[in-house]
């Protein structure tokens, strides 16, 4: 029975997924974007220029290419174990979320301190549901042995 609602539902955590890591490639590229601008806007060549602008985008750009890579491989690992597929999109879902209003809240040079958190927070949920998955997969293992 749970086979059968697993086999039914793993499409829709499939396309999620693919959803989700489509997102993380596009929002990494209009991060990218924003600091070409910037830099075009200000010719600022190197570093910041000491431009807080220039610099906000700079960092969320840095943050972003910092925790995604490493928040993404567990969930990959993840996906490819039908099962657990849930945990995979979940995280991958709350990423999504915890980047974007991260780096939103990070570009405001009169920033309200509660996005950057807010962002954080789910960064961090999406790595306790990764890792709450990756817990079933090895107990999936070894009862498996």
């Amino acid at each position: 029975m749970l086979s059968e609602i697993n086999e039914l539902i793993y499409p829709f955590f499939q396309i999620g997924f693919l959803l989700c890591i489509a997102f993380l490639i596009i929002w990494n590229r209009v991060l990218i974007l924003r600091v070409v601008r910037i830099r075009r806007e200000k010719k600022i060549l190197l570093e910041s220029g000491g431009d807080e602008e220039l610099a906000r985008a700079i960092r969320c750009h840095g943050n972003f290419t910092e925790s995604v890579p490493i928040a993404v491989i567990i969930p990959i690992i993840l996906f490819f174990q039908k099962e657990l597929a849930v945990f995979s999109f979940v995280a991958l879902v709350l990423l999504c979320i915890g980047r974007y209003i991260h780096s939103e809240g990070l570009k405001n040079l009169d920033e309200d301190l509660k996005y950057r958190r807010r962002g954080m927070y789910f960064t961090r949920y999406a790595n306790i549901v990764s890792l709450i998955g990756i817990s079933f997969y090895v107990v999936h293992i070894v009862m498996s042995l």
